[in-house]
Parts: C-alpha cells; sequence; structure tokens
C-alpha cells in the first residue's frame, strides 16, 4: 500500500487562515474564550467531538493539551473563528490542529440561510423571549 505524503490540502487550509489583528487577538484571549478552550482540555472530554455549528467549526479533543479541528465550513468567517481559536489554545499552551485530517466542507445553502439569518436578527437588536402558552380557565 502507498503510502499519502501529500499535504497540500493541509498547507491550503494553512493558507487561508487569515493573519489576526492585535485587536482580533485580543479578543482571542479574553476570559469567556479562554474558559471555553479549557472546558475542550478537560479530560473528560478526550474523544469527544465538539461542534460550534454558528462558526461552521468541529472539534474532537484528543488529549489535555490537543484539539484537532476535524472539520471546518468553506467561509471566510468559519476561517477566521478557526485562526481566532488556535490563538485561544496557542495562549493555553495546547495545540488546536488543524491539518490533512481537517474536512472543509461546502458552504451549503442551510448553512448559508442561517448566517442570513442571524445577521438579520442581529440587525434588529437582540432576540426577546416570548413565552408561549394556554390560558386554562
Amino acid at each position: 500500500m502507498e503510502e499519502n505524503t501529500n499535504d497540500s490540502s493541509s498547507n491550503d487550509l494553512m493558507d487561508r487562515l487569515p493573519e489576526l489583528s492585535e485587536a482580533e487577538k485580543e479578543i482571542a484571549l479574553e476570559n469567556e474564550a479562554l474558559s471555553w478552550a479549557l472546558s475542550l482540555l478537560s479530560e473528560n472530554m478526550t474523544g469527544l467531538v465538539h461542534e460550534e455549528r454558528d462558526y461552521g467549526v468541529i472539534l474532537q479533543n484528543i488529549s489535555s493539551s490537543i484539539v484537532r479541528c476535524i472539520t471546518v465550513v468553506d467561509h471566510p468567517k468559519c476561517f477566521f473563528t478557526l485562526q481566532q481559536m488556535r490563538t485561544t489554545f496557542g495562549h493555553l499552551n495546547a495545540e488546536l490542529e488543524v491539518g490533512p485530517y481537517t474536512v472543509i466542507r461546502p458552504l451549503t445553502e442551510n448553512i448559508a440561510a442561517g448566517h442570513q439569518e442571524d445577521e438579520a436578527s442581529s440587525s434588529t437588536g437582540p432576540a426577546v423571549n416570548q413565552e408561549i402558552g394556554m390560558e386554562v380557565a
């Protein structure tokens, strides 16, 4: 059996990750982001898959110091988020692996519609929780 030594898809993905500005790096290092990353690095998460559906990223905890990106959606916002996540994990002396095992999933209409709905709802302000119920006499 011939070993596949072609890692062009890995290089292609790394080339598509944007360079973060200092302000964007600061956001990636906020307490909320660090806390989120630490929760993924906990020992009880080893082997589990975590989906960040709103950001088009699926991660798997490999160990207490390695998380692997197994899927990223082919969209600039998703690549940006993945790069911010790499910064967050790096600050914690952990690695977010992005490599030949990362599948770049095409942007589908469902995902695109979800992003448009998110943008539309954020432009009109925060969503209001409405209680739905029935009045009983």
